[in-house]
């Protein structure tokens, strides 16, 4: 299968927080890109919600950003460290010169 990502995602594990359905749930990246996230958690958002996170930066700092979940995995917890991790990829909407910044010091 020929690889469709535009840019290239790099291996980061950052605390993420969201809230659905009124609850907040926690989770992390597995790995980040200039345009979205793959965010490791049980707790699935439907594919096609816009959904803002916050995520934990080093030193405490925290950035929001919005982006839409186009994408969910599930993965049995006996490959998980073959297969990857369960969880959802959020495309980011817009452009976020914080998320950017960041993300270029990776």
């Amino acid at each position: 299968m020929a690889e469709k990502r535009t840019f290239a995602r790099k291996k980061k594990r950052l605390i993420v927080d969201y809230d659905l359905d009124g609850v907040t749930y926690s989770g992390y990246t597995w790995d980040i890109s200039y345009t979205g996230l793959f965010i490791a958690s049980p707790h699935m958002p439907r594919i096609g919600l816009t959904l803002s996170v916050r995520i934990h930066l080093p030193g405490g700092k925290k950035l929001e950003c919005t982006g839409q979940v186009i994408r969910a995995k599930r993965v049995p917890m006996a490959y998980s460290l073959s297969e990857g991790a369960t969880g959802f990829s959020l495309e980011l909407i817009g452009y976020d010169e914080n998320y950017t910044r960041f993300f270029g010091t990776l």
